[in-house]
């Protein structure tokens, strides 16, 4: 079955309460289950049984926020995933809007700021409850279509009624934050898909407000980013505009604006013409959710690529690899390195001569930030990305080619003629203006 019927079939369940669509609310982790990207680790134990919005609920009650004043906000703007670029995306976007107008929902403690709104602040135990009574028979009504939908994914049964339950709790959360809310103009999302911010959005169109999706990444995997349930999404530049279109995604839904992430790009571009190796060469690696076994892989290829060469070796691991971060360790041993997490992915390629990666959405961003890509290509993963049919990364197989292209200054920068052309169809704009676009239309 294909990413498009599985994906139908998550959304087309028939599972709804309260103007809900249950099941589509577990997408994420539906996928994520079948992908096996749950490892055995304490944290992707407590999401393979759908507790992690408990916990990050208890961590709350431990230490809760002041009072908050939501009545003079305009605009939401929801943060729910830990994810760096995702979060710094939306708040570049929130500073062309009034201060005094908006508020940021965020859902762990990791990312939280001063005058954020804490989501599980507003939770309501007492209507979980009853809603988990009422919804248990339900599921336990549509047996055996639940049955299908656990088979589909490889999901234990118990494990998608926690999931359901664990979105009952999400429901109440933001049902209660609207009580709260005054009169709200709009509802500004960095994913439609994963749980929380889906949860925004259906309540949205429940209520007849406004709510919008900033594209959060090159759309690779169709399960992050269909469908597309927000009054509008606001693309980065034509190709993701197509991508969306020929998904099925109806076109009143879409908007080429650029992205708030990249308007700060002036002060990290280079002039191509001056830019000249380093001794020894600064390699960025960045590394990718693709699973233990893939990120093992990878790593071994750069290993043994530049074991017995002289260079600075920086690694950025990827929020979602928590469970097998300890891999870099493990496969360079003494050689020596740095490792990052959480620090701006801008600033690392900036400081960089050339960017290793996989299939990536940080590959476009080498790209309009004028460094060298080598892709390293693993028979696994089957994506293809833009920037390959521009022709702007070299791909390599296995470490000897890497090694020789690294040994080759003239061939590392072979690419740099066709990134104008990529920059301009996948980024559209790379002015600054993104941000100020997408407000004029939310404001609107």
């Amino acid at each position: 079955m294909s990413y498009k019927d599985e994906i139908n079939a998550v959304n087309n369940v028939g599972f709804n309460y309260k103007d809900y669509d249950i099941i589509s609310l577990s997408q994420v982790f539906l996928f994520e289950n079948k992908l096996g990207r749950y490892g055995w680790g304490l944290n992707q134990i407590i999401k393979k049984l759908s507790l992690d919005n408990l916990v990050k609920y208890f961590f709350y009650i431990i230490n809760p926020k002041s009072d908050d004043d939501l009545s003079s906000s305009e605009f939401v703007f929801v943060n729910d995933v830990y994810n760096m670029s995702m979060v710094s995306n939306s708040r570049t976007l929130q500073k062309v809007f009034d201060y005094n107008k908006i508020i940021e929902v965020v859902c762990d403690k990791r990312i939280y700021l001063d005058n954020d709104v804490y989501l599980y602040k507003y939770s309501n135990i007492l209507g979980t409850i009853s809603d988990i009574y009422i919804v248990t028979i339900l599921f336990f009504k549509k047996w055996n279509r639940m049955k299908e939908v656990a088979k589909l994914f490889n999901i234990n049964m118990i494990m998608l009624l926690l999931n359901i339950w664990d979105s009952l709790f999400i429901i109440n959360c933001v049902e209660n934050i609207f009580n709260k809310i005054g009169n709200i103009k709009g509802v500004v999302l960095n994913s439609d898909v994963h749980k929380i911010s889906r949860t925004f959005t259906f309540f949205c169109k429940n209520n007849k407000i406004k709510n919008y999706v900033l594209q959060h990444g090159a759309p690779v995997l169709d399960y992050g980013y269909l469908p597309v349930y927000t009054d509008k999404m606001f693309n980065w530049g034509k190709l993701s505009f197509h991508w969306f279109l020929e998904k099925g995604t109806d076109i009143e839904k879409l908007q080429i604006t650029g992205t708030p992430k990249m308007d700060n790009i002036i002060k990290y571009t280079n002039n191509i013409n001056n830019v000249k190796i380093k001794k020894p060469l600064n390699i960025l690696v960045i590394m990718n959710p693709i699973g233990k076994l893939l990120c093992s892989n990878f790593l071994q290829i750069i290993y043994y690529a530049i074991k017995d060469m002289d260079v600075k070796l920086i690694i950025k691991l990827h929020p979602s690899s928590e469970h097998y971060d300890y891999l870099p360790q493990v496969i360079f041993k003494d050689y020596s390195y740095k490792i990052f997490r959480l620090e701006n992915t801008h600033d690392l390629i900036k400081i960089s001569d050339v960017v290793i990666s996989t299939t990536s959405t940080v590959g476009a961003e080498t790209i309009a930030l004028n460094k060298p890509l080598i892709q390293v290509k693993l028979n696994e993963i089957n994506t293809k990305l833009a920037y390959e049919d521009y022709d702007c990364c070299i791909s390599v197989n296995n470490h000897i080619e890497l090694e020789q292209i690294l040994n080759d200054e003239k061939k590392i920068y072979s690419k740099f003629g066709n990134y104008d052309g990529f920059i301009s169809d996948f980024f559209y704009k790379l002015d600054s203006n993104s941000s100020k676009r997408i407000k004029e239309e939310i404001e609107n």
